[in-house]
């Protein structure tokens, strides 16, 4: 029995009837992808030479971590090794990234990619790793109060960037933090023991 309650789809419209409003969510974010992808192949990477050699990360990917390490984490006025020079926070990620799933690596680098061009929309044609100071920092802070891809984004890198530099021993005098402390007992380690019953 056809229903009539639906008009029927114009011309260009025609084909799309079976497709649920999950898949065509699907479908969506799955071209963007692609054209985001796409736009990446098509402008290229930069092959920016560098010192350190990493494992994982390529050059532009590279130096977009370095600027929002040099944001996000502002060492110098807070007494605390620097985390560019002192504390190795990129090579950190490097060897992180190295240890990805390929799907997720790939997700990383494109992550990283948007987050570096995002800023022409807003700041006058210039990339993230353009921006001075102060634009720097209010380009992230906008990302944080953005949309929910914005945020997932931003908490994402926030994520990678803290995390490897604080996770590095010299940093620790800074949160008064003196190692763990089975380390500073002599608490001997069990493995994978059994818990005990009561």
């Amino acid at each position: 029995m056809k229903n009539n309650k639906h008009p029927a789809l114009p011309g260009f419209m025609a084909g799309l009837e079976p497709l649920s409003r999950r898949g065509f969510l699907r479908a969506t974010a799955l071209t963007g992808a692609a054209f985001t992808a796409g736009c990446a192949h098509l402008m290229g990477r930069r092959d920016a030479p560098q010192a350190i050699q990493y494992r994982s990360l390529q050059p532009d990917e590279a130096e977009v971590l370095t600027r929002l390490t040099e944001v996000l984490l502002p060492t110098q006025s807070m007494g605390l090794p620097s985390s560019t020079q002192v504390v190795p926070t990129v090579q950190n990620i490097d060897a992180m990234a190295a240890r990805m799933p390929d799907q997720t690596r790939d997700l990383l680098g494109l992550g990283i990619w948007v987050f570096d061009r995002r800023p022409m929309v807003s700041f006058k044609f210039s990339r993230f790793t353009s921006l001075s100071d102060d634009k720097a920092l209010a380009y992230v802070n906008a990302m944080q109060d953005g949309p929910f891809f914005e945020r997932g984004l931003m908490t994402t890198l926030k994520a990678l960037v803290t995390l490897n530099y604080w996770r590095d021993e010299r940093t620790w005098p800074g949160l008064e933090y003196s190692g763990p402390v089975s380390e500073l007992w002599g608490i001997r380690r069990l493995g994978n023991a059994p818990l005990p019953r009561a």
